[in-house]
């Protein structure tokens, strides 16, 4: 049997990326959260936090999953869909969900705000995991061409 050892190369942009995603989790639910029902009925906000919730869970798996791939492609794509998920994100409160009328409540003030300020992160962060594993990649290529040129 042959095993294949690869190196592992965690980047500092790979461990922010996951403890974006983490921290944004955990914001969503305690930190900045959407209004609570009034008389037991969940008004519009309620369904955007679910949906927000439920996009940061997925960018939380993505991003710790990402951390342990070793092909730079691989990371460079998963990259290209954890920032879809996150211009989602972005879209969703307010946009493609209705929030409360109301300026004053705590969706509009905190969760839209706080979603957004984590989102634009996160998608500068995988922007530039990108432009790193994709200099990686060229920097592979280049050593490779140059090694052939003089044997």
């Amino acid at each position: 049997m042959i095993v294949n050892k690869r190196k592992f190369k965690i980047a500092f942009t790979d461990i922010l990326l996951t403890a974006l995603g983490v921290l944004y989790y955990f914001g969503i639910h305690y930190w900045f959260p959407v209004c609570m029902a009034m008389e037991d009925k969940p008004m519009n906000c309620h369904w955007a936090g679910e949906v927000l919730s439920a996009l940061a869970v997925v960018l939380s798996v993505l991003s710790a999953v990402h951390i342990l791939m070793p092909d730079e492609k691989i990371k460079s794509g998963m990259d290209v869909s954890m920032a879809g998920i996150a211009v989602l994100a972005v879209l969703i409160p307010g946009n493609i969900i209705p929030l409360c009328k109301s300026s004053d409540m705590m969706c509009r003030n905190g969760t839209s705000m706080w979603t957004a300020v984590f989102m634009i992160s996160f998608i500068i962060i995988a922007a530039a995991d990108i432009f790193i594993y994709l200099q990686s990649l060229s920097d592979k290529k280049h050593k490779r061409k140059g090694s052939g040129e003089g044997a």
